[in-house]
């Protein structure tokens, strides 16, 4: 690998390679903390990761990317190879800044998008500690949307994009767009049939038109940031999405909300969203406040060291040009375990179930993984 820069500092932190300066014993001591449970087998491999090959350890990170400074995407390490080079590095269009485009084409608000970049893990790993940079677009918004069954008559002209709407209990939302039988409606500030299902009524603020709901379907809005498994997508993952919450319960429209995930088999099947005990309330992955610069994020996983036991984690930090590294979200009672109790695949973005908007880009600014803490988080 062509780089071997970390991205925190602002000297260069070589990957260094320490050398019989300690016995193997003692930085395995030293790793325990990090190291989970592996079967018999699977603990040969992860000590000779875990503690370095022979007698060299890592210092720093075990792989690392800086996009920006032109770092070749396609060159990979004995840790972490791509998955190709996601198209190179490239510019960004209104900045002296460089990275890995993840492009989200604008669609109808039924619509999705997807962009995603995998890696493989070449060495057993059961605790990572993944930063990524990113910049963020200038046009981001997490949009969330519902679609409501009209009746025969209405007329579309009296139902324009961006009229604000309010149905008979109070609830607020703003045009999408009409079809012949769809009212699609987005910016709401509660979801559920309850609220826009059949027997509501609804009404245009901007013409006062009124019409009865026949029925409504919402769409999912939750997002792929970044994602660990082990073998067959996504078994024993741990995959990190984001989601948009509304202002009934306190939270912003066009906020990217973060929603850490833990499946336990190939059929997806899993434990779902991760409370946050730090905040007791979701932490902000993307804020449209922050569009047009570069966020850090630090997400740590470590799985649990047995089937039944509470000691596996999640904990997010996050670094903006406004804050410095904040602990945003922490969950260090999971259980997240199975048999290979450890990850091999990963990848960075993925599916948008919210879709966008407007064409939206997304760019990678640089990509680090660690095996344990860096000392520079709080």
């Amino acid at each position: 690998m062509s780089i071997q820069k970390n991205l925190f500092q602002s000297t260069d932190m070589s990957l260094k390679v320490v050398t019989k300066k300690k016995s193997l014993a003692k930085l395995c001591s030293f790793l325990a903390p990090i190291a989970l449970a592996f079967t018999v087998s699977q603990s040969v491999n992860a000590t000779a990761y875990q503690c370095g090959p022979a007698d060299a350890v890592y210092s720093g990170p075990v792989a690392a990317w800086d996009f920006n400074k032109g770092d070749d995407p396609a060159a990979g390490n004995d840790v972490v190879e791509w998955y190709g080079d996601h198209g190179g590095v490239q510019a960004i269009e209104g900045t002296n800044l460089q990275g890995i485009k993840f492009y989200f084409a604008g669609k109808g608000l039924e619509k999705d998008a997807t962009s995603e970049w995998r890696y493989t893990l070449k060495t057993p790993m059961s605790a990572t500690w993944e930063h990524m940079r990113i910049y963020q677009p200038k046009n981001f918004y997490h949009r969330a949307g519902t679609r409501i069954n009209i009746p025969a008559g209405i007329d579309p002209d009296l139902w324009q994009p961006g009229d604000k709407i309010v149905n008979d209990k109070g609830i607020e939302a703003t045009v999408s767009r009409i079809t012949d039988t769809y009212l699609y409606i987005t910016d709401f500030h509660e979801r559920f049939s309850k609220h826009w299902g059949s027997g509501r009524e609804i009404q245009n603020l901007s013409s006062n038109d009124v019409f009865v709901s026949t029925g409504q379907r919402w769409f999912p809005n939750n997002n792929k940031l970044s994602a660990q498994w082990h073998g067959r997508y996504s078994n024993a993952g741990m995959i990190m999405e984001t989601e948009s919450y509304t202002p009934f319960h306190g939270f912003e429209n066009g906020v990217s909300y973060c929603r850490p995930t833990i499946n336990s088999s190939v059929s997806h099947k899993g434990t779902g969203t991760q409370d946050n005990v730090l905040f007791d309330r979701p932490a902000e992955c993307f804020h449209p406040r922050d569009n047009g610069t570069v966020i850090d994020l630090m997400i740590e996983r470590v799985r649990s060291s047995t089937l039944t036991s509470e000691d596996g984690s999640y904990r997010i930090w996050k670094k903006t040009n406004r804050t410095d590294w904040k602990l945003v979200y922490e969950n260090t009672n999971l259980v997240a375990y199975q048999d290979d109790n450890y990850f091999t695949d990963g990848y960075v973005f993925g599916w948008a179930n919210s879709g966008f908007n407007e064409d939206t880009r997304f760019y990678l600014v640089g990509w680090e993984l660690w095996t344990a803490k860096p000392d520079f988080l709080p």
